[in-house]
């Protein structure tokens, strides 16, 4: 990796630029060769599945609470936005049905129903983390102040510095699921982000699914109770609070802890991948399934358009091509996954609370 400032002796580059474009070559030709074995191919059994999981997840939850089980209800109701959330990223990324119009509609249906949110703004920012992931100023995972940094250097780089807390920093590991996951970010893009867009950019239907979610989630809860709209409403957002902390913390444990990318440093696609995203448990049915399929990070940057379900197979391979280009491959345990997330929350998060730059914004408030 090679920065624009840096004037290396031009021997020393020349070895760089040669290693990094036979790699890449070497990169390219194992992916024809995934494409011809079929992993780019979509599996509608599996979209059936899928499909058919969110519809009785939904009906569950219905049921549930007709039943008067309200708690329970909450989160399964909870549960099937977040479970909407891995499908609709899955259709963002063309790779959930591999024909771009159903995936369209289908990531419009389930980020709309699902999460009340609209697929096109989900789009415009998660594109650029996919083409800058970790990178300073670039990366909008990274752009989260004031309400979380996971980086060092986030304060210099954020135009909200000035409204940081240094004791909210310090313990943003401790509000990181529960307040800004659960409730902030979710408030934020239901109430005022993605409504925004919509309205600006005239997506109609998307505009209308979201409405729907809001009416139609709020009935259930109002019919099933017999209670008021106020009151329905409020357990509506409830399950978009779980949904959350159930989503972006588990987007969370894939980048967060992974060492950032400087503004005028360019790494390869492969080195984006690798040294900057993990694989978490991507032998574990159970945690693939958990994790919506996206537990293998490191395959799903390198080949965005795969059909999420095949890439623990792949993450075999990766490890052989990681290994013959003396590349680091970051896989680590469910659990181990969760550590390093807090810990990162917790390091990062002292030290900023303590820091000069900090302190200079606390005297200019």
């Amino acid at each position: 990796v090679l920065q624009r400032n840096d004037k290396p002796d031009q021997h020393v580059y020349d070895i760089a630029i040669n290693c990094n474009s036979r790699m890449i070559q070497d990169f390219n030709n194992w992916r024809i060769s995934l494409i011809k074995r079929g992993f780019f191919e979509p599996s509608y059994m599996h979209v059936a599945y899928r499909l058919g999981e969110l519809v009785l997840l939904f009906l569950l939850a219905t049921h549930v609470l007709f039943n008067g089980k309200v708690i329970m209800s909450l989160f399964i109701f909870g549960f099937f936005s977040g479970r909407c959330g891995w499908i609709q990223h899955e259709c963002g990324h063309l790779s959930f049905t591999c024909n771009k119009t159903i995936d369209k509609i289908l990531q419009i249906i389930t980020i709309g129903f699902g999460l009340s949110t609209s697929g096109t703004m989900w789009n415009r920012m998660h594109n650029r983390h996919h083409a800058s992931t970790q990178k300073e100023t670039l990366d909008m995972d990274l752009d989260t102040l004031p309400f979380v940094a996971f980086y060092k250097n986030a304060i210099d780089n954020s135009k909200y510095a000035y409204l940081v807390n240094r004791y909210w920093i310090k313990y943003q590991a401790y509000t990181f699921l529960m307040l800004t996951s659960g409730l902030f970010v979710m408030s934020y893009w239901i109430f005022l982000l993605h409504p925004l867009h919509v309205i600006r950019n005239f997506k109609l239907l998307e505009g209308c699914v979201m409405v729907f979610s809001h009416i139609i989630h709020t009935t259930i809860f109002k019919t099933a109770l017999q209670c008021s709209y106020v009151y329905a409403y409020f357990l509506f957002f409830v399950t978009k609070w779980i949904a959350g902390i159930y989503l972006f913390g588990h987007f969370s444990t894939s980048h967060t802890f992974t060492k950032t990318v400087k503004a005028m440093t360019y790494p390869t696609w492969v080195d984006y991948a690798l040294y900057h995203t993990v694989d978490i448990s991507t032998q574990n049915p159970f945690i693939s399934w958990f994790m919506g399929y996206l537990n293998c990070q490191c395959v799903h940057h390198l080949f965005p358009q795969m059909p999420q379900f095949r890439q623990h197979i792949v993450s075999k391979e990766l490890e052989n091509f990681a290994k013959k280009w003396n590349k680091p491959y970051q896989h680590i345990g469910y659990f181990e996954a969760w550590y390093k997330t807090f810990s990162n929350l917790n390091k990062v998060g002292n030290e900023l609370s303590t820091s000069q730059k900090m302190l200079n914004l606390k005297q200019q408030n």
